[in-house]
């Protein structure tokens, strides 16, 4: 059971929070590189409770700025995208991709020295994996190092990724994806139907945890009817990442959740294969994905509280559905959201299946504190290889080492 003031130093994501300071440090996963169209208009975005725009200029490069314009504080989010740079539309005043003003027209001609004086808060960005990165750790900083992971370097025919806006604090999605025992019970009725039917035999896992320079490996280890041990290895990588065991044909599943403020959260599901292309409609049934329908960029629209995200009482009633929920991500999204804007953890009753979850608040906040006290966070070293960060799911005989399997 966490404390009511753990519980609010884990959720507060805001400037001058302990938490907000400490994911500031991080890369942030912000939206789908196709959202954002060269010479086309700039897109806003909340990210830990404050706000900027991103555009891509004419030449294909991508920006971020705080959408405020430096002058009067008019939103560049309205602003004209020309000649790869943004033009406040309130009095012109213009700011190329590489964060320079470089014209007042509002102002007396004076060779641009004015402009050359005007602070722009320009953000570092990276374009990889078909997902647009920013950093927003500070001006006039280098950033920390960018957390390659492996389908980052990969061509785009073999990574797919869609986002979710979910209306619930960060913490309750990453708790949900390192929490292995809802699958054999939420996920039942598509559980039994495909690859994770093995996951029934044992729905009380069993959870071995390592702590690394980059996060938490957590292995769930369930007793098969044969007698062997099914281990499944998930990482959760600081400060918001987890990677899914893979699905037969090899592909993996990568989810992050990044705070856009204390209430909202944007939810990336992405499946990547490092040896063929994915085939989106290969794992649309069992996710409840209508990939021809869907908006790739809040595929969750159309469910929320108000009609009980789509929960279907008559096929619960039939036997045909456990949740009465169509689908692993609206059902994970259910649940999660149900919790409230930010649940109170310090009325809840863990038990020995929630060992993972408390684990990783209790990293979470050795984070901040290393970062209070000059040491480098988890997840920050410039040594860290990300390409080599992976799932896993092995069968194990008895008396074997998982570890031994698994890189």
């Amino acid at each position: 059971m966490a404390t009511k003031s753990m519980n609010e130093t884990l959720t507060r994501v805001g400037r001058g929070t302990p938490m907000g300071e400490l994911l500031r440090e991080y890369w942030m996963p912000v939206m789908r590189s196709e959202r954002v169209v060269a010479g086309g208009e700039p897109v806003a975005v909340e990210l830990l409770g404050d706000r900027y725009v991103i555009f891509r200029g004419d030449d294909g490069t991508v920006a971020c700025f705080d959408e405020a314009c430096p002058h009067r504080g008019a939103s560049l989010a309205l602003a004209r995208n020309e000649d790869c740079a943004l033009r406040c539309i309130y009095h012109g005043w213009k700011f190329t991709t590489d964060g320079r003003t470089v014209e007042t027209p509002s102002e007396p001609e004076d060779g641009g020295r004015f402009a050359s004086k005007v602070k722009l808060n320009h953000h570092p960005v990276v374009d990889a994996g078909g997902v647009i990165w920013v950093w927003v750790g500070g001006t006039g900083r280098e950033p920390n190092p960018f957390p390659r992971f492996a389908f980052t370097d990969l061509p785009s025919s073999h990574v797919f990724g869609i986002v979710a806006i979910l209306e619930c604090n960060w913490m309750q999605g990453l708790e949900a994806d390192i929490d292995s025992a809802h699958v054999s019970l939420l996920h039942e009725t598509e559980a039994a139907k495909g690859p994770l039917k093995d996951l029934l035999d044992d729905r009380a896992p069993r959870d071995e945890i390592d702590r690394t320079s980059w996060g938490i490996r957590y292995a769930a280890i369930r007793q098969l009817s044969t007698g062997d041990s099914l281990v499944r290895v998930k990482p959760m990588v600081m400060p918001w990442y987890t990677i899914v065991p893979e699905l037969p044909n090899g592909d993996r599943l990568w989810h992050a959740w990044v705070p856009i403020n204390d209430h909202r959260t944007i939810f990336w599901y992405l499946w990547y294969n490092e040896d063929q292309p994915v085939d989106p409609g290969y794992f649309a049934d069992q996710f409840g994905l209508d990939l021809e329908n869907m908006n790739k960029d809040n595929f969750r629209e159309g469910y929320s509280r108000d009609n009980m995200w789509g929960q279907d009482r008559a096929a619960m009633r039939a036997g045909t559905s456990f949740s009465g929920i169509t689908g692993l991500a609206a059902q994970d999204i259910a649940v999660q959201e149900s919790m409230g804007a930010i649940v109170d953890r310090s009325i809840e009753n863990p038990g020995k299946s929630d060992t993972g979850i408390v684990r990783a608040r209790h990293f979470l906040l050795d984070a901040i504190k290393d970062k209070a006290e000059g040491r480098v966070p988890a997840g920050l070293g410039a040594d860290i290889d990300y390409r080599k960060i992976a799932s896993a799911n092995v069968v194990v005989s008895q008396g074997d080492d998982w570890r031994h399997l698994v890189v």
